[in-house]
């Protein structure tokens, strides 16, 4: 395939929006309106989703590692890895950014951070998987065409 058909990779990639999500949710948690959604001790329970998002997100970095794929979304792929948790998620890696982003939502116990959590999905499907799943199938064909028919985009 030649690599002017496909989108240009991006500067800033998904681990740059999540960090920019984070400071942002930390920031808008800090506004007066929309605080003290849950009663204590329940807030502490956004540490659930966060320790499995980050699990999940390190496991799945690692099983593109061990098929020798590229991880940089918008390039090209040279394995597609269809086995583990990718059997359950076409997203993985990204799953776990959002849940992480979940966690620290329901950990900052704000209305505000919710919000940010919807423009990050936002930001990620239409400036990255969009794009991914288009690559994706112009670089596997048929094969990644009946994987997306059998795997779920998130869950």
């Amino acid at each position: 395939m030649s690599q002017s058909n496909a989108p240009a990779p991006r500067k800033i990639n998904p681990p740059h929006y999540f960090l920019f999500a984070l400071l942002l949710m930390v920031g808008a948690a800090q506004l007066p309106w929309g605080r003290g959604l849950l009663p204590a001790p329940w807030p502490w329970g956004g540490l659930v989703p966060i320790i499995a998002g980050v699990a999940i997100s390190i496991l799945a970095a690692r099983q593109f590692g061990k098929a020798g794929t590229n991880i940089v979304p918008l390039t090209q792929s040279s394995a597609l890895v269809t086995d583990g948790m990718f059997a359950y998620t076409r997203n993985p890696m990204y799953l776990g950014l959002v849940l992480t982003l979940a966690g620290a939502a329901i950990l900052l116990n704000s209305v505000w951070p919710w919000l940010v959590l919807a423009a990050f999905l936002l930001v990620i499907r239409l400036h990255f998987v969009r794009h991914e799943e288009a690559l994706m199938e112009k670089t596997f064909g048929e094969q990644y065409v009946a994987y997306k028919g059998r795997v779920r985009r998130w869950v």
